[in-house]
């Protein structure tokens, strides 16, 4: 690497400056690539040279990729500081630790077991689907009325700010209708979703029938990605705060992008008022990005940023590294979306060709409807090895749920969801079965899970119900004799043959497809979190464990497939690669319409193209089309009113995209970092 030892030495002072705060709050505001994560593992491995207690420091981060990531890092930095006690630290998200709460104080007691918080695909293929069901109202209704409710949960407030309510606006009898669901239904299934914890804890907070601190032995609380906590999550932080919890808290508001799950750059930006003698540290060395790719990014903030912004200039080390690596920011416009779709998969197979890897490149869509399509026929077209964003990845599927779903049992019985999921993927049962099934467990006070274990009482279940519960008894029987740490080679027969039965020939090619990469010594555990993981990062962090405890040595390619990665701006947060390209700078993609009339929603996209661009490291190609072709018609566009404040003129392009020139300048680069 070209940054200097004396360049990082600088930077670390700074970090530790943060990390080794005496202060009852800190605050560490922390630019994109400035080392937050490592202020976090020194803060705690700081911590505990002085005296803390592991158990009783607790480290929360905003998704569960997040935390896991935060906690792979701080084993890791802990391990090589000799620090034996890491083991003991807890390292959750906040809902997570609302839930330990919650458990320690014996408020779990209303479900049968430790509930399941529920995906976004769980929300949808189970809760809203059954909700619907039962309340003949429709699905996209049914989603709606459950947002409306999340809103309330996050913020306590009906229709808060952020908040687009839909047309027409949710009624009261709606309202009473999910009422009267939600809460027999979340207890049939052992089931949370996501806001409703962290808000009842802080109700049992406020009204004094538990205390948190004293539950868990609380003493410091790190919190990571403030910028993304919605009010709710912000009141649970203050709870701990007023009763003498140690609290350090880090992000940036200029990466502050969730408003649709009720965040706000407020919540960092409004800490230090909030509590004045808190310690305050800003981080902005940037290890990540070359200095055309921060002036870029740059020039975009500071023109596009609420007057509450806190002060700092991202500052990249490599423009005094040794060598100077300076990058490249490249932007084009096009006359048609198909020319500029052209242009970037040309770009890529020249890339490849040239000896960059596929993985190296990232492309961040902030319109799949409108980008995507377009965009992978050209990618397919040049022959590009490509993978889409995990909505549209195995375990996005029926039958991917459907084996996820068989190994949560296989490791976690107590799975009431992973139990609804194998029983909805019975052929020939829909939601109408499983709803009705729901229904006869609730009405003859049976528990849902033991209907797959226990004698079932005669005539309670109709027919179609009852051979949809026998179909999956068949099936969880046969997991039963499996261990978690049996091997994929051991269970490959088995899964083969429960496939199969579900979902015959295709599913079993679809299922081969999946692993064909995955070794077989890979334990039936260690797979369910390879299927169970967020992000790629994850999913190399499984295998190179596992090839480390099988003691073969990584393949010489990666231990995921070589592809470049096209994914949504949102979807790219915490990632970095060499080359990003972002398409669609257009005002009617980027703000885009439904963003138009609210300015604080113009600032927050400006916010979402600074972090996006923020994920390269030697190139990034910004580009925009005049017209596309949307639901079979023709459609003039008109460049976004960001690209007059991305720091340069974007070239024409007529066709084509990069040339040998500029790759080869960018291999150069990149050789160097």
């Amino acid at each position: 690497m070209p940054i200097t030892l004396q360049q990082k030495n600088a930077a670390e002072l700074i970090q530790n400056a943060a990390a080794h705060d005496n202060s009852q709050q800190i605050r560490l505001v922390a630019g994109p690539g400035t080392g937050k994560s490592f202020a976090i593992e020194e803060r705690i491995s700081w911590l505990i040279d002085n005296g803390a207690n592991a158990n009783n420091i607790f480290v929360v981060s905003f998704t569960r990729a997040a935390y896991i990531d935060l906690r792979s890092r701080i084993m890791s930095h802990c391990i090589n500081r000799g620090i034996t006690t890491a083991e003991q630290l807890n390292v959750s998200t906040l809902h997570s630790l609302a839930l330990k709460i919650l458990r320690a104080a014996g408020l779990l007691v209303a479900y049968p077991a430790d509930p399941i918080v529920m995906d976004q695909w769980e929300l949808e293929n189970i809760f809203d689907a059954e909700f619907s069901n039962v309340s003949n109202i429709t699905n996209s209704r049914c989603r709606d009325i459950r947002r409306n409710h999340e809103a309330f949960w996050s913020t306590s407030q009906w229709g808060p700010p952020n908040y687009i309510p839909p047309d027409p606006s949710i009624t009261s009898t709606e309202r009473s209708q999910f009422d009267q669901f939600h809460t027999p239904r979340t207890q049939i299934y052992s089931c949370v979703l996501p806001g409703e914890i962290v808000r009842q804890c802080n109700e049992s907070i406020t009204s004094g029938t538990l205390n948190p601190v004293d539950l868990l032995n609380i003493e410091h609380l790190i919190v990571d990605e403030y910028q993304d906590l919605n009010p709710c999550d912000l009141e649970f932080v203050d709870n701990l705060i007023q009763r003498g919890v140690k609290t350090f808290v880090a992000g940036d508001d200029d990466q502050s992008i969730y408003s649709f799950r009720f965040a706000s750059p407020q919540g960092i930006e409004d800490f230090v008022n909030k509590y004045p003698s808190a310690g305050d540290h800003v981080l902005q060395d940037c290890f990540r990005c070359t200095p055309n790719i921060v002036n870029t990014a740059e020039s975009l903030i500071t023109t596009h940023a609420l007057t509450s912004r806190i002060p700092k200039t991202l500052n990249s080390l490599y423009s005094n590294s040794n060598p100077i690596v300076q990058g490249y920011v490249f932007r084009w416009q096009f006359p048609s979306g198909i020319a500029e779709s052209r242009a970037i998969a040309e770009s890529c197979n020249d890339l490849i060709q040239a000896g960059i890897s596929p993985r190296d490149i990232l492309i961040l869509l902030s319109n799949t409807r409108v980008l995507e399509a377009d965009l992978l026929n050209k990618m397919d077209e040049a022959q590009v090895p490509y993978e889409v964003s995990r909505t549209n990845e195995y375990i996005s599927s029926n039958d991917g749920r459907f084996l996820l779903a068989c190994l949560r049992i296989l490791c976690n019985r107590d799975d009431y969801v992973a139990h609804r999921i194998i029983i909805g993927s019975i052929q020939g049962v829909g939601t109408g079965t499983c709803n009705n099934i729901a229904n006869d467990v609730l009405q003859n006070n049976l528990n849902f899970r033991d209907i797959f274990y226990i004698n079932l009482p005669s005539g309670v279940f109709r027919t179609r119900a009852l051979n949809a519960i026998n179909s999956a008894r068949t099936i969880v029987s046969e997991i039963s004799r499996w261990q978690p740490t049996d091997t994929l080679n051991q269970r490959a027969t088995d899964l083969e043959s429960i496939i199969n039965g579900i979902f015959g020939s295709s599913g079993i090619q679809n299922w081969n497809n999946y692993i064909s990469t995955i070794p077989g010594e890979i334990t039936l555990r260690e797979l369910r979190d390879y299927l169970w993981a967020d992000n790629e990062e994850q999913e190399i962090r499984i295998l190179n464990a596992l090839y480390e405890r099988i003691g073969q040595p990584l393949p010489n390619e990666g231990v995921l497939p070589q592809r470049v990665r096209i994914m949504t701006m949102h979807a790219s947060k915490g990632l970095s690669s060499k080359i990003v390209f972002i398409p669609g700078l257009e005002e009617e993609i980027l703000p885009g319409g439904l963003r138009r009339p609210y300015p604080g929603l113009i600032l927050e996209a400006a916010r979402l193209l600074y972090m996006s661009i923020t994920r390269s490291r030697v190139a990034c190609v910004l580009s925009f089309a005049s017209t596309r072709i949307l639901h079979g018609g023709f459609s003039r566009h008109t460049a976004s009113r960001f690209n007059t404040n991305l720091g340069g003129i974007f070239n024409y392009c007529h066709s084509g995209g990069l040339s040998s020139r500029e790759i080869a300048d960018i291999l150069q680069d990149t050789a160097n970092l």
